[in-house]
């Protein structure tokens, strides 16, 4: 009778760190659902913050974010408002909709630290389609 109280200590002891395993996989599951969002407002690069695009010399507004984006260190965004979101995602799909008014669908992630007051968080683009008037 001794012996099958102390397997059942210590089998409670070595399956202890399972079940705290286990608990977050659950949490984080349930925190991806509540961080699904849907987003519209303008595609741009984050060299221009929340303020209008200034196209370079010879080139349009859209060509301008992609080269930004591409060329000059900045990332794809999402300015609604005043809130300004970094895109992530298919860069071909973004590229193609540089400048224009999109709706954004996606899992937003507020972990990353913001250098900027309007930065909201990132946000990882599931589908992008035209914004709809």
């Amino acid at each position: 009778m001794k012996k099958v109280a102390i397997y059942a200590g210590l089998f409670a002891v070595l399956a202890s760190p399972f079940a705290a395993l286990a608990a977050p996989a659950a949490q984080s599951s349930t925190r991806s659902n509540s961080d699904s969002v849907t987003i519209t407002g303008r595609v741009s690069c984050s060299r221009f913050g929340g303020g209008t695009v200034t196209p370079r010399k010879g080139m349009s507004v859209a060509q301008t974010i992609q080269y930004c984006a591409n060329f000059m260190g900045g990332q794809y965004t999402i300015v609604s408002g005043n809130k300004i979101f970094r895109l992530t995602g298919d860069k071909n799909v973004l590229a193609k909709m540089s400048g224009q008014d999109v709706t954004v669908a996606g899992r937003l992630n507020t972990d990353e630290p913001t250098a900027s007051y309007a930065l909201m968080g990132t946000v990882e683009a599931t589908s992008v389609a035209p914004a709809k008037n």
